[in-house]
């Protein structure tokens, strides 16, 4: 856990937003797993499958890619054609049905261990949001399942924005609903988030106070991006390695005040 010497506190926040694949979902196991197919036909020393790092970077600059060229481009057909552009990358073929069941596979990754409580423990003193880079369908199959029984206030879809996260306005769209909704302002907003690269470099850019819940990945260059590459971009006031670390340091200050 790491507290900077300017972290405010979290009772000047009305509302948490947060991203959910990577942060309350955990994106890279999940993906990892439904890479295997095809991280299976390399060889043994490939280093994208000596490497998890090394197989996410691959797969996440992919996609990167695609979301940056096609932003209005459906998530579930984003992770499609990052499947095949990395398989042809590596002179591999895919099959229709290998390149569907990878395309649907997010609804089957799994939240955090922590991820239920917490939300439920911060849902007590906050709105809870989510700014996710995914589709309406792909994400309501994980309120259903993964994050059965969680109630977010409001949801904010890369669908309904018609761009992907580090996206400016993104970020702008999120801000704007809590405001007609709620009456919440943006410095009333406190962003909770794993990846840098998508959420915490544009939080600094347009000065929104956030969380970086690291989940044990402050030097890893795969999914999130590489703290040492990324540290003057980024301007976090907490960071925690699970949700359940952030949970527990809002319910101390309410107790103190």
């Amino acid at each position: 856990m790491t507290v900077t010497q300017q972290s405010p506190r979290f009772s000047q926040y009305q509302a948490l937003s947060f991203d959910c694949y990577g942060t309350l979902v955990d994106w890279e196991n999940g993906l990892l797993q439904a890479l295997s197919p095809l991280l299976s036909r390399l060889p043994e020393d490939h280093s994208l499958r000596t490497s998890t790092v090394d197989a996410l970077s691959v797969f996440q600059k992919a996609k990167a890619s695609i979301m940056q060229r096609h932003p209005t481009m459906l998530y579930t057909a984003v992770l499609r054609k990052a499947y095949e552009d990395v398989a042809a990358s590596l002179a591999l073929g895919v099959t229709e049905h290998e390149a569907e069941a990878f395309s649907g596979s997010i609804q089957g990754w799994q939240a955090f261990p922590d991820t239920h409580k917490a939300l439920h423990r911060l849902s007590r003193h906050f709105r809870l949001a989510i700014l996710s880079n995914v589709d309406n369908e792909s994400f309501h199959r994980t309120l259903a399942g993964p994050l059965h029984g969680v109630q977010f206030d409001i949801i904010c879809t890369a669908e309904d924005i018609g761009s992907y996260k580090p996206a400016h306005r993104n970020f702008d769209y999120l801000h704007s609903k809590l405001n007609d909704q709620f009456g919440i302002g943006r410095s009333q907003v406190l962003h909770v988030a794993q990846s840098l690269v998508h959420d915490h470099v544009p939080a600094k850019e347009l000065g929104i106070d956030s969380v970086w819940i690291s989940r044990g990945k402050e030097r890893r260059s795969g999914m999130g991006g590489d703290l040492d590459a990324l540290q003057d971009r980024v301007a976090f006031a907490w960071r925690f390695d699970t949700l359940d670390q952030l949970a527990t340091m809002v319910e101390e200050e309410k107790i103190l005040t």
